[in-house]
């Protein structure tokens, strides 16, 4: 389970902050305290490798009757393929059960890697949606039941639509002002 005493919450933000920046493509930056909140909430799931922090899983709250959705999961590369990202989602697949949610769901960048991952371990894609401004790349909706639905959406083909930068390295060069990857303003 989560640490939350002394130097090892400190260490487990500073190596969340540190996966964050090294996938900086692939996961939006969100600011230290809103993680902080997470681990005191208990809404981050670590896993570890040789007993190194080796990746996580940050959800919001799981409510009866509610899907809980996954803001953010990263293992660190070299310890990917060895069934720790599983390992998380499976600690909150038992998590939503107790907790009688419906499913979860989360959000990825068509670019991604990680929608293979998603679609292996039983998660539908339910939505494709236009990404952001910098990156011109679709979002996969995916979703697990972890309850028996009422109705099943239809699946959705996921979009693998590459990241194409272009536009908006042209509008920089025009002057246009551009978000910068590590805030949040720009989102309203």
């Amino acid at each position: 389970m989560n640490e939350l005493r002394g130097n090892t919450a400190i260490s487990l933000i500073t190596y969340i902050d540190h996966l964050q920046k090294a996938n900086v493509i692939d996961l939006a930056f969100y600011p230290l305290t809103v993680l902080e909140n997470a681990l005191e909430q208990h809404q981050v799931v670590f896993c570890y490798d040789n007993d190194s922090p080796a990746g996580y899983l940050w959800h919001g709250p799981v409510k009866p009757g509610k899907d809980t959705v996954i803001y953010q999961a990263c293992v660190d590369y070299d310890s990917r393929k060895r069934h720790l990202g599983w390992g998380m989602v499976s600690q909150l697949i038992q998590l939503n059960k107790t907790g009688n949610a419906t499913g979860i769901r989360l959000r990825c960048a068509s670019s991604s890697e990680s929608n293979e991952f998603w679609r292996m371990i039983g998660f539908y894609c339910t939505n494709v949606t236009s990404g952001g401004i910098r990156r011109k790349r679709d979002i996969n909706h995916w979703r697990t039941d972890t309850q028996t639905p009422l109705f099943v959406l239809d699946p959705v083909t996921p979009s693998d639509k590459p990241m194409d930068t272009r536009e908006y390295y042209a509008m920089r060069r025009a002057g246009q002002k551009q978000p910068s990857r590590f805030g949040r303003r720009h989102y309203g």
